[in-house]
Parts: C-alpha cells; sequence; structure tokens
C-alpha cells in the first residue's frame, strides 16, 4: 500500500504538470497565430496605403494615360556571405522576415509614392478611403473586425480594448490601425486542438476519479471482509467450543445413572450444532454471488405445512420467548426451491427475533400472491432501507452490543429471491418494528 501511495502521488503530479505544459503550449500556440494574423494585417495595411495613395495620384494628374502610375525602382543585393550560424546571421543584420524580396518591393514602392515630391501636389491622405480599402482586403482575406481606425498618430488610450498594428513608411510617417480582436478568428483555428485536450482531459480525469473511487470501495470491501471474517471466526469458535466440551465430558466422565445431566450435555451440543449449522449455512450463502447461473430446484410447496416447520425451528432455537403467529390458507402453494427458500423465510424470521425486545410477536402471513413477515422490532430508520441488502452492511445499533451479525443475511435473502424473479420490499419504522413482503407474482407480470 506505501508504493501505491506513492505511486498515486507521483501520477497525479505528473499529470498536473502535462496539464499545465498543455496550457502553455495552448497560450504558445495561439501567440503564434495572433502574430501571423497581425503580420496578415499588416499587408492589408500596406496595400491600403498603396490604394489610397495611387488614388491620390492619378486624381492630381500624376498617372499616364492610361491612368498607370509608372514608378522606377532599384533593387539592393542583400548578400550575407558565407555566413550559416544563426549568430552571425544575426551579427551581419539578417533577418528572414525583411529580406523577401516582395517586401522589400514593396516598402520601396511605399516609399517612392510618399517622397515628398509628391506631397505638395496630392495633397494628404485621405483617411477613410485608407480605412474603407483596408477593411475590404482584410474581409478578402478572411477577416471580419467589426471596428476599423486608421490614424496618423498613436490613439492607444483611445482603441484599448483594440488591437494596434503599426505601419511604418518612412521617417516622420507612420500609420496605426486598429481593429477588433481576432480572437474568434484564432480560436476557430484552434478549435480542433482545443476540442481534443479538452476531451483527452476529460476522459482523464474521469479515468482518474473512477479509479480512486474503485479502490475506495475495494477498501472498504476488504475492512468489511476483514470485520466479517474476525466476528465469524468469533462465533465458530463458541458453538466448536460448547459442543466440544459437553460431549468431552459425556466421553471421559459417562454417568449412566444420571439421565437429566446427559440429557442436558446433549441438548447442549445438539443446540450448538444447529447455531453452527446456521452459521455455515450463512458462510455458503454468502458465495452466491460468484455462481451467476446457479439455478433454483423448484418444486411445488405448500406453504402452510413448510412455515409451520421454519417456525417451529425458530422457537426452538431461539435465545429468548417469542410468540410467533401463522396466518396461511392449508391450499396455499408456491413454486420454489425449497431449501433457499426455507433459509430466505428462516432469515426474516430470525432478524425478526434478534431485532426485537424481550416481549418478541412476529406474525407470518402467506397466501398465493405474497408472504409478509411482520415484527416489533426496534425497526430500521427510513434512509437505511436501500442499505440494508448489500453484503456486510449492518445497521447501526448504537451502544447494543448484544445482536450479533455479520451483514449478509438480507444480502443473501435478497440474491435468492431475485433468483427465483420474485420481488422483496420493507416498510418499518423506528420502535414500532418491520414488514418484510416477498411477491410471488412478480415474475408473471
Amino acid at each position: 500500500m506505501k508504493h501505491f501511495k506513492l505511486i498515486l502521488t507521483c501520477t497525479r503530479v505528473i499529470v498536473a504538470m502535462l496539464f499545465v505544459a498543455n496550457m502553455i503550449f495552448m497560450v504558445q500556440l495561439y501567440n503564434s497565430i495572433k502574430a501571423r494574423y497581425i503580420n496578415d494585417v499588416e499587408q492589408s495595411l500596406s496595400r491600403a496605403d498603396h490604394i489610397e495613395m495611387v488614388d491620390r495620384l492619378i486624381d492630381a494628374g500624376l498617372a499616364g494615360d492610361d491612368e498607370v502610375v509608372w514608378i522606377a525602382i532599384g533593387l539592393k543585393r542583400s548578400d550575407v556571405g558565407s555566413a550559416m550560424d544563426a549568430d552571425e546571421l544575426r551579427e551581419l543584420g539578417y533577418s528572414q522576415g525583411f529580406r523577401r524580396v516582395d517586401k522589400q518591393i514593396m516598402s520601396m514602392i511605399a516609399q517612392y509614392l510618399h517622397d515628398g515630391t509628391y506631397a505638395d501636389r496630392i495633397g494628404q491622405p485621405d483617411m477613410s478611403k485608407m480605412e474603407e480599402a483596408f477593411r475590404r482586403d482584410l474581409i478578402f482575406s478572411g477577416y471580419y473586425p467589426e471596428e476599423v481606425h486608421i490614424t496618423d498618430h498613436e490613439s492607444a488610450s483611445k482603441y484599448s480594448d483594440l488591437w494596434e498594428i503599426v505601419y511604418r513608411v518612412k521617417d516622420g510617417l507612420t500609420y496605426y490601425a486598429y481593429i477588433s480582436p481576432l480572437t474568434n478568428n484564432i480560436l476557430r483555428e484552434m478549435g480542433g486542438v482545443i476540442i481534443s485536450s479538452a476531451l483527452i482531459a476529460l476522459v482523464l480525469t474521469f479515468g482518474f476519479w473512477y479509479l480512486l473511487h474503485v479502490i475506495a470501495r475495494q477498501r472498504t470491501i476488504e475492512e468489511m471482509k476483514d470485520d466479517f471474517t474476525s466476528n465469524m471466526t468469533h462465533e465458530l469458535k463458541t458453538p466448536i467450543a460448547i459442543a466440544y466440551a459437553a460431549n468431552d465430558s459425556l466421553l471421559h466422565f459417562p454417568d449412566s445413572q444420571d439421565e437429566e445431566r446427559t440429557k442436558k450435555y446433549l441438548t447442549a451440543a445438539l443446540e450448538q450444532l444447529t447455531k453452527l449449522s446456521g452459521l455455515v449455512e450463512n458462510i455458503l450463502g454468502m458465495s452466491m454471488e460468484r455462481r451467476k447461473r446457479l439455478a433454483m430446484a423448484t418444486e411445488k410447496i405448500y406453504l402452510k405445512d413448510f412455515l409451520s416447520s421454519i417456525i417451529e425451528q425458530q422457537k426452538l432455537k431461539a435465545e429468548k420467548p417469542c410468540d410467533i403467529l401463522l396466518e396461511c390458507g392449508e391450499d396455499v402453494v408456491v413454486e420454489a426451491d425449497p431449501t433457499h427458500f426455507s433459509n430466505v423465510v428462516g432469515n426474516l424470521i430470525d432478524n425478526s427475533i434478534k431485532y426485537s425486545g424481550e416481549s418478541v410477536v412476529i406474525k407470518v402471513r402467506a397466501d398465493a400472491m405474497t408472504l409478509a413477515v411482520t415484527d416489533n422490532g426496534i425497526g430500521i430508520p427510513d434512509k437505511l432501507l436501500p442499505e440494508i441488502w448489500k453484503k456486510f452492511y449492518r445497521v447501526p445499533q448504537g451502544n447494543r452490543a448484544d445482536v450479533r451479525g455479520y451483514g449478509i443475511g438480507l444480502y443473501y435473502v435478497k440474491t435468492i429471491i431475485d433468483k427465483h424473479g420474485w420481488h422483496i420490499s420493507v416498510v418499518s419504522q423506528p420502535g414500532k418494528g418491520s414488514t418484510f413482503t416477498i411477491n410471488f407474482l412478480i415474475n408473471e407480470r
């Protein structure tokens, strides 16, 4: 158990660490996708700037007859020599993002269009047109922000809840774009990863909880079995010791003239052997759960004679006076396994005797449909009634130590009743008694 607790603790720590690591990876993935989105938005802003600038150039009459603005540009070679190490490339100012030819060309076009040569002739930028072009390009790229704003000065405080994209055209000219966060787009793209991670987390959580639940239940059952073994061992030793002592006395100290003494010892031995037989039957009954295919050897039983015999047996072995009344017609018949059915009725009557006061009154009523055993015992609280059918369960009796039991009697009763296809129910009131009712016709409905 010590190693199990250690393994369980390590497993908990590892699962927690994996969960934290998964969250970190999710955040990194989110930031990576966000960076890509911002880069796309920057490209859209760059194109919107070009579109607005070309419109102004054409409106100022600086385009050709076909309204084409011709631009002459020069490209500079970007050679990093033979350097291949990442640190060496950084020292040379190499950046893959800004050495891409398309970005270099677009940057040069933007600087050319914004050159001071045209500034006086084309006027100031039209922010509304740029915003319109910017929004249209974003929609074409699959982004649908609710808000889009472009200014030539920083307004972070005004648009604090929006994304800020900075586009620097040249020294002294920088555009600031503010758009609604594209969180929904990012989450949709991450949807598969998020859902699969959540499902894995749920499955692991459920599996871990179920494992702990089963282990806790097994430990409880194991403790109950240990208690049962201890109690049963004590109960088995008592009748064996008494019967052994009685027989030993008769064997080693015989007295043929003292019939009263002989009868007393033989009666004591017989009573203890009867008790021992009942204990063995309970132990055998407990193993019924493992015998799923056990079939009931049913036969016709005339209940009145059958129940009368059981009642007399219970009266003989009862440790206190009891009055057991029987109400049953002469011709009442039921199909049942006589051995197991006898044990069922015997268990119910025995419980009624054990869990009653000094004045025991039990009424057994039977007909072709039901059999009911009613007593004037201590009763069972309503909240505990569903529990009494469980193996090894015993109703708490407070400080009472005079009632011994093993928690298998009613479990055995329920098992046999189910094997017959019948139904058993109980109605009880603390301090007033209980009524156990067996319905024989449940399997014919």
